[in-house]
């Protein structure tokens, strides 16, 4: 048996370049002979201020399909705008792109445990007294699936979330009855009821077109207004809105409103005694959303 060689041990708080780049590659080499390959690559999120100079942001690295930050800060006169989040909600979108199914980060602010937790984060580890009187947290998020809710000192089970793209999904009724009860104190009872009216060609059982919309609170909302383009200008959307507004009068309604995005819609709703009273820019983008109402109690608009 060969006699082994001799080694020299150094401790230094001072270590080159190149010394660190060899140890890196010790581990890179014991690591993919384990079948782990390295396939870190660095990720960051810089957040410049108004001059131009990097104020804060996330550092981090991606490797075996995780994202490991170590560093997230956000300049205390930058606080309390969502800057945080934002930058967290980039690095992870590009940690998906690159195949990531996680990610991780330490440490022992509680301020920053809550905001991590509030963006889906969980304590997987603690560490107490690391620094001496403090805990160190380690907190994990599965990428891509729901977060877990945050409520980790809860002594009871904690609650779960899952979507749906139902609009007749049970959970409305459940959401219905529950506004019901604690809005009628204020407001008294809803009297919610749909109401639609059909278009239909001569001899055509089919719809066309129409509009569909609701009473709430003694108010109508037009939800959806439609006609095909051989129907149009012939006063038929005119008399469709004169329907829904009969139709509001009759049921005690005060007053009927819509929304729209279209440049085209809003002139002919106004030329119906619509007005605008709120916008919205962007909604789609490239695009401006009016909201649009008028009143049937001959009050003021």
């Amino acid at each position: 048996m060969p006699e082994p060689r001799p080694v020299a041990l150094a401790l230094t708080d001072t270590p080159t370049i190149a010394e660190e780049r060899s140890v890196r590659g010790a581990l890179r080499e014991a690591d993919a002979a384990a079948g782990f390959p390295h396939d870190t690559r660095p990720l960051a999120v810089l957040l410049h201020d108004e001059a131009g100079k990097v104020a804060g942001g996330l550092w981090g690295r991606t490797g075996w399909s995780w994202l490991t930050i170590e560093s997230l800060a956000v300049p205390p006169a930058l606080r309390r705008a969502g800057l945080g989040t934002r930058i967290l909600a980039m690095a992870e979108e590009e940690a998906r792109a690159r195949g990531c199914i996680g990610a991780r980060l330490e440490t022992c602010s509680p301020e920053a445990r809550r905001f991590c937790e509030t963006a889906g984060y969980v304590v997987s580890g603690t560490i107490e007294d690391c620094p001496p009187g403090q805990t160190r947290f380690t907190l994990t998020k599965r990428l891509g699936m729901v977060p877990a809710e945050p409520w980790p000192e809860a002594a009871g089970p904690r609650a779960t979330i899952t979507r749906s793209e139902g609009e007749w999904d049970p959970l409305v009724g459940v959401l219905e009855d529950g506004l019901t009860g604690f809005n009628m104190p204020f407001g008294g009872h809803h009297g919610f009821r749909a109401v639609n009216f059909a278009v239909r060609r001569p001899g055509d059982a089919k719809p066309v077109g129409g509009l569909s919309g609701h009473v709430l609170y003694r108010w109508f909302f037009v939800k959806l207004l439609y006609l095909p383009e051989d129907l149009r200008r012939g006063g038929l959307g005119a008399a469709l809105l004169r329907r829904a507004e009969v139709e509001a009068l009759a049921g005690g309604c005060i007053g009927i409103w819509l929304d729209t995005f279209s440049f085209q819609a809003r002139p002919f709703y106004e030329k119906q005694g619509y007005r605008v009273f709120g916008t919205i820019d962007d909604f789609p983008p490239g695009h401006s959303r009016h909201y649009l109402m008028k009143r049937l109690d001959g009050a003021r608009a």
